[in-house]
């Protein structure tokens, strides 16, 4: 699930820059890049609170039966450590827990891993398409092509890519960081 989230946020990459280099409109400018921003931040911004969430419930039922108003500080504790000032304090939601399925399930813990890292990974696949061109393709083909065969980290050192590096999910990172500049320019 990770590197098929990895193929779908690089295509949706390659498609929404397409667009951004093309696009004269400012206002289809602005869609492009709220609708890709939105998608990112709820990924690595939301995404990451339920993580941390789900961590401390998994620490703290190691010990004892949590109540529903455990439940409910421990995701509003999350939230509100993510998000710093970027959401009021009055708009945390403590029951979020209760309306995400996969929190009930045995066999999937930390269910939202592989959209975060399938994001970052896309993205950085990106930054590296936009470094080295053309050329990048027939490696990126085969890399997907070999999904499965080893975990992601050992599969992009075939192609010379170290996604152990924190250079890599920098630039990754900064892909996005452009498109916050340019939402916030217009």
């Amino acid at each position: 699930m990770t590197l098929a989230e990895t193929a779908s946020i690089l295509c949706e990459t390659v498609v929404n820059e397409a667009v951004l280099a093309e696009s004269k409109d400012p206002r289809e400018i602005l869609a492009v890049l709220e609708s890709s921003l939105c998608g990112s931040a709820q990924v690595i911004v939301d995404i990451y609170s339920r993580f941390l969430f789900e961590k401390e419930v998994f620490e703290r039922r190691a010990g004892a039966a949590l109540s529903t108003e455990e439940l409910c500080a421990v995701m509003e504790r999350s939230q509100a450590e993510v998000y710093g000032d970027g959401l009021d304090g009055r708009f945390l939601h403590g029951y979020m827990w209760t309306w995400k399925p996969h929190y009930y399930r045995m066999d999937q813990s930390f269910y939202n891993y592989p959209y975060a890292f399938g994001l970052l990974l896309g993205t950085g696949l990106y930054a590296i398409y936009r470094e080295r061109g053309a050329s990048f393709i027939p490696d990126y083909l085969r890399f997907l092509a070999s999904t499965g065969e080893a975990p992601a980290a050992d599969l992009a050192a075939r192609f010379g890519i170290d996604i152990r590096t924190r250079g890599f999910w920098d630039a990754s990172l900064a892909v996005i960081g452009g498109q916050i500049d340019r939402y916030c320019a217009l």
